[in-house]
Order: structure tokens, then sequence, then C-alpha cells
């Protein structure tokens, strides 16, 4: 193990200073959505960085500001790493839920609570730990890292695009990495090359000027049933739905996608457990139903409002009706074209006076796994926690994190991963962090820094 093996003692050594630190970080609030505390963490952060010797400082956006920094390594020839995560987090209510302050980062029996423990900032100071650990062992460090904090990333991230694309030069790297999340239920690592896209937004129908009396639905309109019949055409019982070229752009999934969730396995019984649900959508069972997770589009219903659901009659003509939709996207689906295609639907389907909102997108990412950055990431989860880590070829979820960076950088090779323990309670009351992972993923970011300074 060599060098690494100072490293890690090193994370023994200094385990209380390391918690300490991380308490510091989860105690100064962050909350993007309502703008509190959250320049005040970059500062925060921004101290930190510089007592381990990283050139850091707070960096403005059209919204929230990042942080920014960078430390070389001895080598000349060293490769470079950027280095992915935020700082924001979600707020904490309801307050009356949990067992111990949101921002107490109390621990009890070897876990430390408190928002943010786990999403982000535990992930975050695994890597700032991880510099101060190879400081306080003596060994150099083998490759360059750029950090880049992000301060929006519980609000979708808006800013980050102008950013990234502003700065392109102060962030090109050999690689790309993010951490942010925990385990798997199996307490195994997962490492994701990819995420979901997304397009969020609002379908609002109008008819009377006022609502009226249900009778006077005899004479006209309900917008109501405008809305549920342009949802019905926009997508049928057999799931398919009809934008046209909706399909066309997406990128076909390949013999190592299907291989990696073969590796990572599937249990259907489990998952529906964990759903709630007997049967999954199309029937499909198996590695089917991994594949159709990660791969497959979505149109959702995400919410539907009209008319009167309150208690007593009120039979009721609606004037207006409004629905929201979330689209989930696949490499290469562009929200834009998506959206652009809505419209045209609904203006050829006799809906050209709905209002659509864009309430919102992020655009889909995925890298190839046969990269040597993938391999790298994949042995330093072997070394670091024993066994073999929980690999997907993309993920369900949306976010603008480590592979999204990678392929605005010109398409590096990139990688995703979390620390955090099991069922950490993310965006939920009593969010947590266990110390046993905290300390590992330190290691875990050493171990993917010495092998990607060796391997490159």
């Amino acid at each position: 193990m060599g060098d690494l093996g100072a490293v890690y003692a090193a994370v023994e050594r200094e385990r209380e200073r390391f918690i300490g630190d991380l308490q510091r970080v989860v105690r100064q609030p962050s909350i993007s959505s309502q703008g509190i505390g959250v320049r005040e963490c970059a500062e925060l952060l921004v101290t930190m960085m510089g007592d381990l010797g990283i050139d850091a400082r707070v960096l403005e956006t059209a919204g929230l500001p990042v942080v920014y920094g960078e430390i070389r390594a001895p080598n000349p020839d060293a490769p470079t790493l950027v280095i992915y995560n935020h700082y924001d987090v979600q707020p904490p209510e309801p307050l009356e839920e949990w067992d111990y302050p949101p921002f107490g980062a109390e621990v009890h029996d070897g876990i430390l609570y408190g928002r943010g423990a786990t999403d982000a900032k535990g992930n975050l100071l695994a890597h700032l730990k991880a510099v101060d650990a190879f400081r306080v062992a003596g060994v150099s460090l083998p490759c360059n890292l750029k950090f880049l904090f992000d301060g929006e990333e519980e609000s979708g991230s808006p800013s980050l695009p102008d950013f990234v694309a502003a700065h392109t030069d102060l962030l090109a790297a050999d690689a790309a990495l993010s951490f942010d999340g925990g385990f798997d239920a199996d307490d195994r690592p997962h490492i994701g090359f990819g995420s979901s896209g997304l397009l969020f937004v609002e379908i609002r129908a109008r008819g009377a000027r006022a609502d009226l009396h249900s009778a006077r639905a005899r004479l006209v309109e309900n917008p109501a049933w405008r809305l549920v019949w342009a949802l019905g055409a926009l997508k049928g019982p057999d799931g398919r739905i009809n934008l046209d070229g909706f399909y066309d752009a997406i990128r076909p999934v390949t013999d190592i996608d299907r291989a990696a969730l073969a590796q990572t396995g599937w249990n259907d019984e489990a998952q529906r457990r964990s759903l709630g649900t007997d049967h999954f959508l199309g029937g499909v069972s198996g590695l089917a139903s991994f594949e159709q997770l990660l791969f497959t589009p979505t149109c959702n219903i995400a919410g539907f409002g009209t008319g009167w659901m309150g208690e007593g009659h009120k039979t009721v003509l609606p004037s207006r009706a409004a629905c929201r939709l979330d689209f989930r996207l696949v490499a290469d689906q562009d929200p834009d074209t998506i959206l652009a295609a809505l419209r045209r639907f609904l203006d050829e389907h006799g809906c050209a006076d709905f209002e659509v909102e864009d309430m919102g997108s992020i655009e889909p990412s995925r890298t190839t796994l046969d990269t040597p950055f993938a391999a790298v990431v994949i042995d330093a989860a072997r070394q670091v926690y024993g066994g073999e880590p929980a690999v997907r070829p993309t993920g369900d979820a949306s976010g603008r994190q480590g592979v999204w960076l990678g392929g605005r950088l010109g398409g590096i090779p990139a990688a995703g991963t979390g620390i955090g323990p099991p069922a950490w309670r993310g965006h939920a009351a009593n969010e947590f962090m266990s110390l046993a992972h905290y300390l590992n993923g330190i290691k875990y970011a050493a171990t993917i820094w010495e092998l990607f300074g060796a391997r490159r």
C-alpha cells in the first residue's frame, strides 16, 4: 500500500479533528432555496481550504456563488482531476420531526445528525480531509486537484451551465468526479456514469371567465376535459410518448452497459417491496426492469388541479385546469427540443390556447464505462470497501454533477459516487452520516487520487 498506508493512518490519527471539521460545516446553514447562510458557508469553506494550502476563492454566478479551489502536485506531469460537490442543503422543515437540532451536528452512538451531513457536506469534506491527510502524512499529492463547489444544487443548479461555459479554461482537467449521497441498501458503494435529464412544465387551460354552474356544461367547454384529452393523446396506455422525434436522439444501450447491470444485479421482489407495488410497468422483470429504469424516458403527471374537491357538494364547471408534467430524459435527448415538440403537439391538437410554462430543465449526461478513469474509481472502491461496488452506467435521477461536468468540459472521463451510509434520510428529518462511512470516505477519495495519478 506504500504511501496510501501512511495516508490511511493519518485519517485514523486525526479522526476527532476531521469529525469536528464536518460538524463545523454542518452547523453553518446553507439553504439555497431560501437564501439562508449560503454565502457564509462559502466563505467558511474558502477559509478551511486556505488552511490546507488550497488556493480557494468565492466566484459569483448569476445566482448564488460557487467556491473554486486548486492545489497542484509536485510532479509537473501529474494529471488533473476536477471535483464537483455542492455545499447547499435542503430546508430542514418540518422541524418537529427532528430528534436532534438540524444544524446541531450532534454525534450519538457513532452517528452525526444534521441537515447536509450526507447531502452533501460529508461528501464534500471527504475531499478536503483527504488533502489534509496527505499533508499530515507528509505524502505528496499524486495528481493536481481542482474543486468546484456549487451553491445551488438543491435548487437545480440553474446558474451552473453559464458559469461552466464561461470558465472552461479554469476548469480544464483530465477527468471529473463527484461525491454525493450514500451507499445502496446492501451497504456497498454505488458508482454512476451518468444521470437522467429533466424537463418540468406546467400546462394551463382556460374556459369561461369564471367558474359556472355545472348545468352550463351543456353549452360551455370544460377546460379540465380539454386538458385530459390532450394528455391522453400525449401518452396512451402503451406508454409511448407521442411527441414528434421524441425517441430519435436517444443513445443506444451498449453491451458494456448491460454487462454492468448484470454485475450490479437486480432483485425484483426487493425492488417491488421498496416501491410499494406488486408489479412493474409493462410487466417487465429481471434485468429488463433495471434497463427500463435507467434507459427509458418518461412523461409523468406530477400534479393536476381543477374544480372543487373540498368537503360537501359543489357541482361546478371549472374555468381553469392545470397540470404539471415532468419528463425524465436520457442521453442524448435535449430538454429544449422536447419543450418545442410539446408546444407543437398542443398546437396541432387544437390546444394552441394552452399556456406552457417551463419550470426548469437539466440536461442528461452519460459517459462510457470502458475508460482508465472508470477502472480507477471502481478499483478504489474495491480496495477501500473490500467488495464489488454497484456500478450503474447511468442514473434514474437528474442533476448537474460530475458526469454532467465532464461532458461540458469536452467529454472528459467522469464518474459520480457517494460515501454516506444506506438509508441516510436524504431531504428528510434526522439526516445523518455515520462516522465510519465518513472516515472511510476520506480514504476512498485519497485512493482514487492515488490510482488516478499512477494509472492515467
